[in-house]
């Protein structure tokens, strides 16, 4: 009755339906880290009759690169068998997730493919169960996250829950996704997000005419393959081709301080010259006539 008053007068405050969901909407409100945020997420699926909770990055926003792309309460034996099957590209969840904002039931993702059947197939086997409840929730800056339940029990049982339950998860899980982009959003990549050695790397890499070749040099950059995971590890991204066209992509490259070979040298012979050294002279030339001399008494 009180939601039913809250929907009519339009108020802006959710009551939940029990106490236990009420204090988890408001921690997760004051979530400070992604520890916090997942103990918060298993107490609301257990809560509500679900086995697991998902979080996760569909689509980056314009704001930054979050730090983590999941968070999640699957065992680490599953999301490791994941990982390993490259299943983001077959999972029918992710992909739904993807093409629309709102909110769906896993029993509505027909499809007899062989090869998402074998997904379903391989998750019961590690004990995750084919049936739950997943919302797509867009940001402004155009990132796009999920937040999913799911649960062994049979279809049934799930269309019971969410009917019990769906109108409070629908709250939880936006505040979910507030809490993570909060918590796992890396920085606004600022300036001094990359080292000037790693920004002279990818611009060594966006300069090169043979960029696979360019991928080998180590000489000048110490270790080549440590620069690319830290590269890779700030920007969150899996490539350092994809690092690349971020930082072109901001101008970071204009930050970057001449390099030696940068500077132009319209006069190759005084390439070797220092600031006060002086111009060298022959001595034994011999003067231009027309040229007044200095007589050996006379100051210069």
């Amino acid at each position: 009755m009180r939601r039913i008053a809250e929907l009519i007068e339009n108020s802006g405050v959710h009551t939940y339906r029990t106490d236990e969901l009420c204090d988890i909407g408001e921690e997760l409100s004051e979530c400070g880290n992604l520890t916090e945020l997942s103990e918060l997420m298993w107490q609301a699926a257990s809560a509500t009759g679900f086995q697991n909770f998902a979080i996760f990055v569909i689509q980056q926003g314009s704001s930054g690169a979050f730090r983590s792309r999941i968070c999640t309460s699957f065992k680490d034996s599953w999301v490791a068998r994941y990982q390993e099957k490259s299943y983001q590209f077959i999972d029918p969840v992710i992909a739904r997730s993807a093409s629309e904002d709102g909110w769906f039931l896993f029993s509505e993702l027909h499809s007899n493919a062989p090869m998402i059947e074998s997904f379903w197939e391989d998750a019961e086997n590690f004990g995750v169960g084919r049936n739950g409840l997943c919302f797509s929730i867009s940001r402004k800056d155009g990132a796009r996250i999920g937040v999913s339940f799911s649960t062994a029990n049979t279809k049934e049982k799930v269309d019971a829950l969410v009917r019990l339950n769906g109108y409070d998860l629908q709250f939880i899980a936006h505040l979910a996704v507030d809490s993570f982009c909060y918590t796992s959003r890396g920085p606004s990549l600022p300036d001094d997000t990359l080292s000037m050695k790693e920004l002279r790397f990818l611009y060594t890499l966006a300069s090169s005419p043979d960029p696979t070749e360019a991928l080998e040099i180590s000489a000048g950059y110490g270790s080549n393959k440590a620069l690319q995971s830290s590269i890779r590890r700030k920007l969150n991204v899996d490539t350092v081709f994809q690092a690349l066209t971020i930082v072109a992509a901001k101008g970071w490259f204009n930050q970057l301080p001449f390099d030696q070979t940068e500077v132009s040298k319209p006069f190759p012979a005084l390439a070797g010259l220092g600031a006060n050294e002086p111009f060298p002279i022959e001595l034994d030339e011999c003067p231009d006539p027309a040229i007044p001399q200095l007589s050996s008494d006379q100051d210069a």
